[in-house]
């Protein structure tokens, strides 16, 4: 068995513009993100995956492996997806899929997903804010007491009749968008069709697991999270410009 990261990239975005390219503490994004893989001892390659050849020129700069995909993907999972065909993974290959925006992950958290992959995993980090917990940007999730995911959704789930939990208990949970899949269970969630689910939330996760697949969630701890609006900029450059990131 292989493991396989792809980052999938593209030049646009709905919230920041042309985000993969996005200077923070004179590096790119797609740069931190690409160092932040690069630094996971369970991968034996990492590689981004692009239509942009403003991103493969950027990424070959720092030496990155590109592979160029179509423009037509309508989710980083379907980009993920031809990248493995292209890369020839194999049918019992771990692909994963790490985000170009989540510069922050656990290492150790992603190992856990990587070692969980019978079919997808993900992984998930308390929630420590009530502005986070409202945020239609961060993704929660809601987890069974075996690990799979029951549901995924922009809105703050699982909703207290009584009183809203404290921050940091178990049942908030900010879902954070890596996924560790086996190679044929890959090929599996980009054949479905787009279902209502995925499409009322945009999220492509509920794709999978509305068609009954398993999606196991690993806890990692409080992260910094990645950069999804604007606001994020900023902080995400203190955080990098710091002794520790940096080191």
């Amino acid at each position: 068995m292989g493991v396989i990261c792809v980052l999938p990239a593209r030049i646009s975005s709905t919230r920041i513009s042309r985000k993969p390219l996005q200077p923070l503490a004179g590096r790119t994004l797609l740069e931190w993100c690409w160092r932040a893989a690069s630094a996971i001892r369970a991968f034996d390659s990492v590689v981004i995956a692009t239509d942009s050849e403003e991103i493969e020129s950027c990424a070959r700069g720092f030496d990155a492996e590109v592979v160029r995909t179509r423009s037509d993907h309508p989710s980083g999972t379907d980009r993920v997806n031809e990248a493995a065909d292209l890369l020839g993974a194999e049918e019992d290959d771990v692909v994963v899929n790490f985000q170009a925006d989540e510069p922050f992950v656990d290492g150790g958290a992603i190992e856990g997903a990587v070692r969980r992959a019978r079919e997808v995993a993900t992984i998930a980090a308390p929630i420590r804010a009530e502005d986070e917990w409202r945020s239609p940007a961060v993704v929660k999730v809601a987890r069974a007491a075996d690990g799979r995911a029951l549901y995924f959704s922009r809105s703050p789930i699982p909703f207290s009749r009584d009183e809203s939990p404290a921050p940091g208990t178990s049942t908030r949970l900010r879902h954070i968008g890596v996924y560790a899949c086996r190679r044929s269970a890959l090929k599996q969630w980009a054949a479905l069709p787009e279902s209502a689910l995925e499409r009322a939330e945009r999220l492509e996760q509920l794709r999978a697991l509305e068609a009954g697949m398993r999606i196991h969630v690993v806890l990692g701890p409080w992260t910094e999270p990645g950069v999804d609006v604007p606001a994020d900029i900023a902080r995400a450059e203190r955080v990098l410009s710091s002794k520790e990131v940096r080191g």
